[in-house]
């Protein structure tokens, strides 16, 4: 799911439903057409997140919330104690299911799997839950297996770890999210905070929230004992909600976005 579509699906979990030309008209404020907001809300659909009660009109079904609690949950593993075992996610999908194969490995890989093996995917976190939902979901029943415990060969170790998930490249996006945060978006926020529009304060806030969501699915939020001496994702990240916090709170509680942020 890309990120702009995980705060629509955001936006609807805090309200009971909101229509399509609501949508547009935040999402232009962002630079997205009328036509690519509707494309949007029509994959969300068709992938069971939401529904539609009436015409144009939408609504958060419990598969998307479901899913914006399994996503958001990440983040809180960076302060949660690890067991030293081990979830193991083991598929074999034929070739005529190639599609479902490939939506169920993007879910492990969002969930913060990691490719051990070819079709084998491994997490020092607990999303057994969330990977039954997708197996039954996308009608993988018997094709996947999960399991649970300790290596007791080749288990894995920081270096292996930061081949398994690429862990170079996240801290590399993390360090680009740093200077990004003080060279551009510190500025407009503070430009914002001033002007006191709520309009203004709640547009930034969807960008922020887009930019935790693209991190969100990115990171796989692991252990310490697991990361490299140089890792940068918590301190980013912790700036980043805050000035997320920042904006939420500087937006008057009478306004129309206020419903948003609750």
């Amino acid at each position: 799911m890309l990120s702009v579509e995980k705060t629509m699906l955001f936006l609807l979990s805090k309200v009971e439903q909101m229509g399509a030309q609501q949508f547009v008209e935040i999402y232009q404020q962002r630079g997205y057409t009328s036509t690519y907001i509707r494309n949007a809300l029509s994959r969300l659909k068709k992938e069971g997140y939401i529904t539609s009660p009436s015409r144009s009109w939408y609504q958060v079904t419990a598969a998307g919330l479901a899913y914006i609690k399994a996503i958001n949950s990440k983040p809180a593993r960076y302060q949660e104690q690890w067991d030293q075992t081990w979830d193991v996610v083991m598929l074999e999908v034929p070739e005529s299911e190639r599609k479902k194969r490939d939506l169920f490995r993007s879910s492990l890989l969002q969930l913060g799997y990691g490719p051990l093996y070819n079709s084998v995917y491994i997490s020092p976190w607990n999303y057994r839950n969330e990977v039954v939902a997708q197996i039954r979901k996308l009608e993988l029943e018997g094709k996947v297996s999960i399991l649970q415990g300790q290596f007791l060969e080749g288990s894995i170790t920081p270096f292996k770890a930061q081949s398994i998930w690429q862990l170079e490249k996240v801290n590399a996006l993390y360090q680009e999210k740093s200077g990004w945060l003080q060279q551009e978006f510190a500025p407009l926020m503070h430009q914002a905070l001033e002007a006191g529009q709520p309009l203004q304060l709640f547009l930034l806030y969807l960008q922020m929230g887009e930019e935790l969501s693209g991190m969100f699915m990115t990171d796989p939020y692991l252990p310490d004992e697991l990361l490299p001496d140089d890792w940068s994702g918590k301190r980013v990240l912790q700036q980043m909600n805050e000035y997320g916090a920042t904006l939420a709170g500087a937006i008057p509680q009478n306004s129309f976005y206020a419903q948003f942020i609750r």
